[in-house]
Formats: C-alpha cells, sequence, structure tokens
C-alpha cells in the first residue's frame, strides 16, 4: 500500500493554509496551515500507542 502526504493532512479549511486568522495562529491547525485527515489521525493514533509501549 502507498501512502501519500495527501492522504494524511490537507490545507487547513478555517485558515486556507495560511496558518493565521485574525493576526493570530490558527486555532484550528495550531499555526500549521495543514490538519490531519481521518486517515492522518488514524496513522498517528498507532504510532504513539507502539512508541508509548
Amino acid at each position: 500500500m502507498v501512502i501519500t502526504v495527501e492522504d494524511l493532512e490537507m490545507i487547513c479549511p478555517i485558515c486556507k493554509g495560511n496558518g493565521q486568522e485574525k493576526r493570530q495562529p490558527c486555532s484550528a491547525c495550531a499555526g500549521k496551515g495543514t490538519v490531519l485527515t481521518t486517515q492522518g489521525q488514524t496513522l498517528l493514533h498507532v504510532l504513539k500507542k507502539y512508541i508509548e509501549e
């Protein structure tokens, strides 16, 4: 299976990818400009689970 970056994250719908809303860091993406997709959240959860063991 091949997973691309586009499968794991997308442009933040709140700040439209610039990382700011009203001259403050975007609350939805923490100023990164991208948010995780459902698949990205799942992968992150699995990785954290195995790192914490």
